[in-house]
């Protein structure tokens, strides 16, 4: 339940962006992309967490989790240097690597690659959307 919950303010941000009226296409995006953000920072932090919960921290994993979240901060900042198309591709190719690394060396419960994957395709759905929609304008 609280995954499905936690996508729904991305399909909600979408929808908005997407087919509510043009002048509210620009929060629309924002909120896409600044929830988009806040999701990956939260996957990141899941994996350093489980990373600490060790004998012996690998602080190499502790290293490469902090980076989908600084590639997130980076693409949401960067309106100015990007278009909208890179920007959504951007977040969209942030979810699927890190969808593929935590489904593939999870550590953790037995129903965490399950849950990744529902949250990595709430999120991609949305931005899928979102990358069509970019794509048009």
């Amino acid at each position: 339940v609280f995954g499905i919950v936690s996508i729904v303010p991305l399909f909600v941000a979408a929808g908005v962006y997407c087919y509510g009226p043009p002048h509210w296409a620009g929060p629309g995006l924002l909120g896409l992309l600044g929830y988009s953000t806040a999701l990956l920072s939260f996957l990141g932090g899941i994996r350093c967490g489980l990373e600490f919960e060790r004998r012996i921290p690998r602080w190499h994993i502790i290293g490469m989790s902090m980076v989908p979240p600084c590639i997130a901060f980076g693409l949401l900042l960067g309106s100015a240097k990007f278009d909208v198309v890179w920007q959504v591709s951007g977040f969209l190719l942030a979810f699927l690597l890190q969808w593929i690394w935590d489904v593939n060396d999870h550590e953790g419960p037995e129903w965490r690659p399950r849950f990744r994957t529902l949250l990595t395709a709430g999120a991609a759905i949305p931005l899928s959307f979102a990358l069509e929609q970019a794509l048009r304008m």
